[in-house]
This record gives C-alpha cells, structure tokens and sequence, in this order.
C-alpha cells in the first residue's frame, strides 16, 4: 500500500502541470466518426439493438498503477487512511491511467479500433468524483463502466451499468446520476441512487418519440434531467489517429489531438 500511494502521489505531482481548469459537470454522445459528432447531445436515430442495464458487478476488481515512486510524507491519517487532500492529489493519474489502458487495450483487440466516452461526477459525495466510462468499439458492444477511488487509494470497478445508445445525465432536482438510453423511437430515463458503496437503479420512465413527443430532449426538460458533460475519443484503424472532444454542457464541443485526459485534474 505504501508503494502505491507513492506511485499515486508522484503521478500526481508529474500531471500537475496539465491541470484543466475548466468547469466539470459532464454529458455524453455517441462516437461515430472521425468527424466530431454532430452538435445534438443524443441523436434519435440510431442502428442496432438494446443494452441491458444492470447493477451487477459480478467482475468488480481493483485496478493500480504499476509505476514506481518515492515515498510519501504526509498522506497518512493515523488510522492509516490516506486523507482525502492525499487522495484528491492522487485520483487524476489513477483515473488517466485506466483510461489509457482500457484504450490501449480495446484497440488491441479490435485491430486498432476503439471509442471511448468518459465523465467525472461525485456520486458519493466524499469529495472525490467517480470516474463513469463507457469504451468499445460501436453501439452493438459498448459497456459503461463506474470506477471508485476508495480511502485506500484503490481504485475500485463497481461493475457493468449500460452499453450503447447512451447518455451519461443528471437529475437537477437530487443531482443524482442518470442514464438516458433510446433506440429507434423508444427510450428510458433510469435513475441511480448511491447506496451501501455502489449505484443502485431506483426507478425509470419509459416513453416513445412520437409526433407529441419529437425528441429526447423534449422528455428530459419536463423531467429536469440534464446531459453532463464529458470527454469522447475513438480511433477506426491501426494506422489511423486518436482524436478526441470535449462536449462542454452549453452545448459547445473542442477538438483535440490524441486520446485527451488532462480533462481530469
């Protein structure tokens, strides 16, 4: 534990430099091309078929970093708890670091292709925010994924929430986490609560997109349900390159080049 906090505390101090200082809430589109996605936050076509969504988090495991570092001075509580200013240091390069090896990992088994889709917000109020990331190569296999820094300086996978045809979202009312999915006219805003250490689903709404109800949009102002804002990068090809965008929550979006994480931090 002590080498990690080392790792995690000099990681740290190497990505101070990069800091984003940009405002975070955090929202989510599909990544279809190269190009970025178009400027409406969920589109309401799409191709293929539902994911189920699920709270089970059957392969739940603690993911570290593996570099090395020197010791830490001041990031011990006496019951041997980091304290959260140590932990609030050290959770950017935690988070950078499974990113970039999800990535990594995805487009190795996929001959180069890979997309993700990742999101900031603090779900247990602690004051540190839980990474949400979705990754994949299309609709068909997405996954989102929830991802824990505990007090231990772990970084926890709290399991399988969702797939494709997906947007990270928040109620304004409880500011809890929501998910907005919808699929060929139909759709479903699911709610999460936090409870006993992970995400719970406590309700949902399903509606259809008719001539009374012509977007996605149209639902999620009557229900304050509001996108957040997050970060999406793909690559199509081994000899392509890694693009990626910062979709901001008033609507605008940034190019940027390679897979972006200085978002974090």
């Amino acid at each position: 534990m002590k080498k990690l906090i080392a790792v995690m505390c000099l990681s740290a101090v190497m990505l101070a430099s990069c800091k984003n200082t940009d405002n975070k809430s955090n929202s989510v589109r599909p990544v279809a091309t190269t190009k970025p996605p178009v400027t409406d936050t969920f589109t309401d076509e799409v191709t293929t078929g539902k994911t189920e969504t699920t709270t089970d988090s059957g392969e739940d495991a603690a993911v570290t970093s593996e570099n090395t570092a020197t010791e830490p001075v001041t990031t011990k509580e006496p019951d041997g708890m980091v304290s959260a200013g140590g932990r609030m240091d050290m959770y950017p390069a935690v988070y950078q670091s499974e990113i970039r090896r999800i990535f990594d990992e995805t487009s190795e088994k996929n001959e180069g292709s890979a997309s993700i889709e990742y999101a900031l917000r603090d779900l247990d109020n602690d004051g540190i925010p839980e990474l949400i990331l979705k990754y994949g190569t299309c609709e068909a296999d997405y996954q989102i994924h929830i991802y824990r820094y505990d007090e231990e300086c772990e970084l926890k996978d709290l399991g399988l929430f969702g797939g494709g045809h997906t947007a990270f979202c928040y109620d304004e009312n409880t500011g809890d986490f929501v998910i907005l999915w919808g699929h060929m006219g139909a759709a479903s805003i699911m709610y999460y609560e936090w409870e006993n250490g992970t995400l719970v689903s406590k309700d949902h709404y399903d509606f259809t997109l008719d001539d009374k109800t012509p977007s996605y949009d149209t639902v999620l102002d009557e229900k304050g349900v509001k996108y957040m804002e997050f970060v999406a990068a793909n690559n199509f090809s081994a000899d392509g390159e890694i693009k990626s965008w910062i979709y901001y929550g008033n609507g605008n979006s940034e190019e940027k080049e390679g897979l972006y994480l200085d978002y974090i931090g």
